[in-house]
Order: C-alpha cells, then structure tokens, then sequence
C-alpha cells in the first residue's frame, strides 16, 4: 500500500519469518553463534529461549540458510504432536518409510540412517520450534534419541526453540536427564532502547529506502517505549504508522502517528498488547529479557573493583556492572561473521559499530587455595600494560594458503581439532596483526597458526610475571565454569576480552601471577593431569608421557 510512497521495494515491517531481515545486535549473535558451534561441534541438544515476539523462528530460518551443505536440517513447526507422532515426521522429512512401523522399528531405521549419514561426512540437526508445546513424553522421548550416538559424538543434534516455560518444564524432576544433557543454552532478549532505531533502520534499508530520518527521533523513544523492545510488536507499530502516514500524504513518521497507532491498537504503557488487528499477537505477554545496560538485582555500579558470588550465576548482572565501569563494554559474539564473511553483517554492522569503538578490556580476577574452592570472584578492570606480550613466529609454526571456500571455524577446527578451535581462532588473530578483521579474509591469502605449546601459551608480561594461556570462549558463562575448575586446583586465573573482528569478541582464560619460567611448571603438570591444558608438556614435567606433541 505505501511501498512506492515511501521508496520500498517491498513491505519493511512484515511479521513473517524472513531470514533477509535478521538483525544482528549482540545477543542474537551470541545465540546464532551457540547454534552454530553447537551443531557443527556436535554436541547434541542446544537449547534456546525468548519470549513471543523476540524472533525465534527468524533465527531458525536464518540459521537453516546459513549451514553447510554437509549438514542436513529437519524443522519441527507443529509441537503438538505424541512423541510416536513425532517420530514419524522426522522419519517422513528424511525420505525414510514408516508405513507400519512402531516406534522401536522407526527408531532402529533412524539410527540406521544416522550412521550412514556420518559415514558420508553428512550431519543431521533436528530444529523443533515451539519445543514448550512438546508433552512430557515427547521430551522423554527425545532424551532418548540423543542416546543415538558413536563412541565419540552424537549422530543426531537437536535443537530445542522455545517460549520461557520451556525452562520451567525442565525444571521438573522427571525430567532432570534431559536437562542435563543441554550442552549449549542462549536466551533472546529484547532490544534495549537504544537498539530500536538501529532496529527500524536495519529493516527499512533491507526493503530498499535508504532514509534514515523517515522515522522522528521522538517517535522512535515512543516506539521504544509501547513495544519494550519487542521486535513483532515494533514491526506492528512502525507498519500501522507507515500506513496512517501515507494516508496523510505525509514522507515522515512523526511521534503524534505513533500516538494515534497505540491508541488503535490498543497497547497499554505497561507493554501489554489488548488487541492486535493482525491478529497475530499473542495477548499478555511481556517481555522478561536479559538487558546488558541495566545491573541485576542487588548489583553494585563498579568504579574500580566488586565481588560477586560464583554460585549465584548472575553473569548478565556482573557483566552490566562492568559495562557501567567502563562507560560502554559490550560483548558482540557472532560466529557467523567467521563461517559467511562479507555477507552476514551487511546490514548490521553500522549499529554494531557504535558498541565496538567503545570497546574496553576488562577482566575477572580469581584468587583460591588447593583445599577449597573461593567462594567470591573479584571483577575488575584489567592492567593492560601487564598483558602485553611479543609475539614472534616461532619455527614450529606453520603458515597456511586460505582456500576458496574455507572458514575461519574450518580452518581452526582443523589445524587444533573441536576442543581447541576457539582458542585457534583467537590465536590466529593475534598472530596475524595485519588482519584487522577476521570477518575480512580472501581465498590466497596467508594465515599463520602458530602451534599449541608452551612456547606459545607462555607469556612474560612486561612486569616480568609470567601467564599462560589455557583457552578461549564465545561467552563469558563458558569462560566463568571453566575457570572454577582451574581455580579449584589452586591457581589465579584472569579473563580477558579479545575482540577478534568487528562482531566477535572472544573470552581469553589464563593463569596469571606466575612468578618466573620454573613457577609455571606446576600449572602446566596440574593442566596436563586434569586434562584442562591445550597441550601436551615437554617430558621433563610431564614424566609419565611416551611422546611429546608439540604440533596443533
């Protein structure tokens, strides 16, 4: 209706799932790098949580775009569904027959096609949406699909797309097995205030008007406002206001249409939608989001240093406090920027930028004792004078040509193996300083990867104290988990942030504090025991091993 009035090619504010409109803001790409890493590592159940309206089954459809051709995906839509009934869907979608066929025949043909699959280098992911829809005896029987599996991975990997009952219906004690075996969860938050308009900008290019100002400045904070942040709820706004626009023959969306829209569709200051005239909407949700610029509840605003208890496990809390320290630290997580350079980030790269000047290192001090482990965890920011280091190729490295068609994942996973491709990938960057952005890489150019040993991992800081590297994480969860375990082993570890591109900011996890050369042995003997260290020691610390391995 108002296409041409306004430039578009076509509608910008659709409530369809169209994956050409996925906006990238820090925590979609946290959740779109999760699936990612999860399927292609393998690891089985991923599972992902938003409330109605935050663009589940547009990151879905993003992600079903965006996989290797190896990976073959099967999306579940209608949850309402026995698990019997479900097994004859993902039979169906598969080619596979289920003409009088039980549920054990069906499931011995699966795993038949499984191993064939993985004997092709193939993959098989199983998206379900609207997993809290799924009866207890579906999710059951899921469980016991993951049971599908080799000596050394799962056969099946399975995503779990849902509402925030979901994580209330996991939470029941029958079905504890389930949840435990979740290798990988994100939550979809809403957009904070101050991402609506990058938000409104993104999707008006997308549908070809390059007008930034079509929407008043006032009347995005009011779209800000009613909508709280919730993309379908903005999407309904802005359409309705384009369209009273346009019948007022006016080019601009000022903050009295935007007025005159709530007031027709009846949405409440307190976000509770009372009638949408799509009728797509569902009534009296709202919206229970994560927001990195507020702190959590009972979070002090840091100026230099706090505490914050481990076992609480308020990492979003504890980051905005730090966020707040440091005027604008905001962790951008996207794998994709890595396995689809050049594409993916197109639209979303001007409202990632403003958070990436800002950017700022910061770090999480861990201090305990042998015997037991801390029960506090100080959050401060980082010296960055002590964490710099010289890096030199060394002749046990190796330089590499990139092919075309390769990724940064690929590349990484394939010189350090699935365990250490994170801490590959943040290697790579520092090794490679002529790269500025690892989202902008070209088929003939040289990589260098520098091997995992302790000639790389060592470091000796300008104070003359030394650190060693132990690995890298997409999140700060994973880095906060594992650095629990290394510090129940009696060492101080630090957690820096180490942006990699323009949208990827990786978790670097290292003991700090150690003193000289010879104070590092005992770390490096303890990691190689407890199996936490990238590398093999030489043998005169590790004496029980028959060989080194000094490559990747």
């Amino acid at each position: 209706m108002y296409e041409q009035h306004f430039g578009f090619r076509e509608s910008p504010f659709s409530i369809t799932p169209d994956p050409r409109f996925f906006y990238a803001n820090s925590v979609y790409l946290e959740a779109y790098a999760n699936l990612r890493y999860g399927i292609e590592a393998k690891k089985g159940f991923i599972a992902v949580t938003g409330e109605v309206g935050t663009g589940k089954t547009t990151l879905l459809r993003k992600l079903m775009l965006s996989l290797d051709k190896t990976i073959q995906t099967v999306l579940v839509f209608n949850t309402d569904v026995t698990f019997n009934e479900l097994l004859r869907v993902i039979s169906r979608e598969l080619g596979l027959s289920t003409a009088g066929k039980d549920r054990l025949s069906m499931i011995e043909g699966l795993n038949d096609y499984l191993i064939e699959q993985l004997e092709h280098g193939r993959t098989v992911c199983m998206l379900i949406d609207e997993v809290q829809n799924l009866s207890d005896e579906s999710l059951e029987g899921l469980r016991l699909l993951s049971n599908l599996e080799t000596d050394r991975q799962k056969l099946l990997q399975i995503v779990l797309m849902g509402q925030p009952e979901l994580q209330a219906k996991l939470d029941q004690p029958h079905l504890r097995q389930l949840k435990q075996r979740i290798a990988i969860r994100s939550e979809l938050a809403r957009l904070r205030d101050d991402e609506v308009g990058s938000y409104i900008n993104f999707r008006i290019r997308v549908a070809g008007c390059d007008n930034p100002e079509l929407f008043h400045s006032d009347a995005v904070e009011k779209i800000a406002f009613y909508s709280r942040g919730i993309p379908r709820l903005i999407n309904v706004i802005c359409d309705n206001a384009l369209v009273i626009a346009f019948a007022g023959s006016e080019k601009y969306v000022s903050p009295e249409v935007i007025g005159e829209v709530v007031r027709d569709l009846r949405i409440a200051p307190d976000n509770q939608l009372i009638h949408d005239q799509t009728n797509q909407l569902t009534p009296n949700q709202s919206a229970r989001a994560r927001d990195v610029a507020e702190p959590a509840e009972g979070a002090e605003i840091l100026s230099s240093e706090t505490t914050v208890p481990i076992s609480k496990r308020k990492p979003i809390g504890a980051f905005a406090a730090a966020a707040a320290a440091s005027l604008a630290i905001v962790i951008l997580l996207g794998f994709a920027s890595l396995t689809d350079p050049g594409k993916f980030f197109t639209g979303a790269s001007e409202s990632l930028n403003g958070y990436q000047k800002n950017l700022a290192e910061w770090a999480l001090l861990v201090t305990g004792q042998n015997a037991n482990p801390p029960k506090r965890m100080n959050v401060k920011i980082a010296d960055t004078r002590q964490q710099t280091a010289e890096i030199t190729a060394k002749s046990n490295d190796h330089r590499l040509t990139i092919q075309n068609g390769s990724t940064v994942f690929q590349i990484a996973t394939d010189a350090y193996g699935s365990r250490s491709a994170i801490l590959g990938i943040d290697l790579i960057k520092e090794f490679n300083p002529e790269i500025a952005n690892l989202n902008w890489i070209n088929a003939g150019q040289d990589l260098l990867l520098p091997a995992l040993n302790e000639e790389t991992l060592l470091r000796q800081q300008q104070d003359g104290s030394f650190r060693l590297i132990v690995a890298s994480f997409l999140s700060r969860r994973e880095a906060e988990d594992f650095a629990e375990r290394i510090v129940r082993d009696g060492f101080p570890v630090v957690v820096t942030v180490r942006p990699v591109s323009n949208n990827l900011v990786l978790h670097r996890l290292e003991i700090n504090g150690l003193r000289n050369r010879e104070d590092a042995k005992h770390p490096i003997h303890i990691g190689f025991i407890n199996r936490w260290l990238p590398f093999t020691p030489k043998p005169a610390i590790e004496t029980q091993a028959n060989q080194v391995i000094s490559g990747y």
